[in-house]
C-alpha cells in the first residue's frame, strides 16, 4: 500500500473548489492509500479549543473524509505548522490520528525518515521566538480563554499578513531548507521531507556510496503536489491537476 505525504493547503472560507479537488484525489487513490501524512498547514488555522463547534463548522468536508479514512483502517499522520496548535486532543483522542507537534523519525520499509512541517528548520530568531511564544502551556491557556470567536479573527489577520511577507522570504526559506536537510541526511536519515516553503522539490544527494534524499510535498493551493512512496517504485514528486 502506498504512502501520500501532502501539506500546505491552507483551507480556510471560500476555497470550496480547492477542498472538492483534494477530496477528488483522495477518492482517487483510495483503493492503493496505506497511510495519508500531513505535513502541515492542511488548515489556514486550527486551535484545539474545548469547543471545536465553529472549527466543525468550516472544516467538517475534512475532518468527515479524515474520520473516513481511519474507520477504513488507512493510517493518517499530522505533523503540526506554523499554523497548526494542539491538535493532539481532537485529532489523536476523537480521531485516532497520530500527531506530531515538532518532528517524526519514521522507519518506512527500511528507510529512516525525517518528517517534519519546516518552519522550525534553521529558522530566524524571530520565527523562533513566536513560535517558542505560542507554542507553550501558559499560550494556549490563554487563547483558549479568548475563545474561538475572537482567536478565529486575529489568527485570519496574521495569516493573510504571513502569507504577503512569506512570498518575499520564500526564496530564503527554501535555501534554508535544503541545508537542513542535507544535515539531516548526514546525520544518517536515508529521506527527509519538509513542507513550508510551498515550493515542490525532489532532490537525491550522494552520500559516499549510497544515496539521499530530499522531497518538500509544495502545496495544494496552486501546484496540487504531493509525495508518493510505493514499495515498487519508491519515493515520487507527483501533482493532481486541476480540472
Amino acid at each position: 500500500m502506498d504512502w501520500i505525504f501532502v501539506g500546505d493547503a491552507h483551507f480556510a472560507l471560500g476555497d470550496g473548489r480547492r477542498r472538492e479537488h483534494f477530496i477528488r484525489f483522495i477518492q482517487a487513490n483510495r483503493s492503493s492509500l496505506g497511510t495519508l501524512v500531513i505535513m502541515g498547514d492542511l488548515f489556514d488555522f486550527w486551535f484545539g479549543f474545548r469547543d471545536l463547534t465553529l472549527l466543525k463548522k468550516e472544516y467538517g468536508d475534512i475532518l468527515d473524509l479524515l474520520e473516513g479514512l481511519r474507520s477504513e483502517g488507512i493510517g493518517v499522520i499530522y505533523l503540526e505548522g506554523n499554523h497548526d496548535f494542539r491538535l493532539g486532543p481532537y485529532m489523536s483522542e476523537e480521531l485516532g490520528i497520530q500527531v506530531y507537534d515538532r518532528y517524526a523519525d519514521i522507519d518506512l520499509d527500511g528507510n529512516r525518515l525525517y518528517l517534519a512541517h519546516g518552519d522550525l528548520a534553521h529558522p530566524k530568531l524571530r520565527h523562533r521566538i513566536f513560535s517558542c511564544l505560542l507554542k507553550n502551556g501558559f499560550a494556549y491557556r490563554f487563547i483558549s480563554w479568548l475563545g474561538p470567536q475572537i482567536v478565529i479573527g486575529i489568527a485570519r489577520g496574521l495569516s493573510a499578513r504571513s502569507r504577503k511577507q512569506g512570498l518575499k522570504e520564500f526564496p530564503k526559506i527554501t535555501s534554508r531548507l535544503r541545508k537542513f536537510a542535507l544535515h539531516k541526511l548526514n546525520e544518517g536519515f536515508d529521506a527527509v521531507i519538509l513542507a513550508h516553503t510551498h515550493i515542490p522539490e525532489a532532490m537525491a544527494v550522494e552520500r559516499g556510496k549510497e544515496m539521499g534524499y530530499y522531497f518538500n510535498v509544495g502545496n495544494w493551493v496552486r501546484d496540487f503536489s504531493y509525495i508518493r512512496y510505493s514499495g515498487e517504485r519508491g519515493f515520487s514528486l507527483e501533482h493532481f491537476p486541476a480540472d
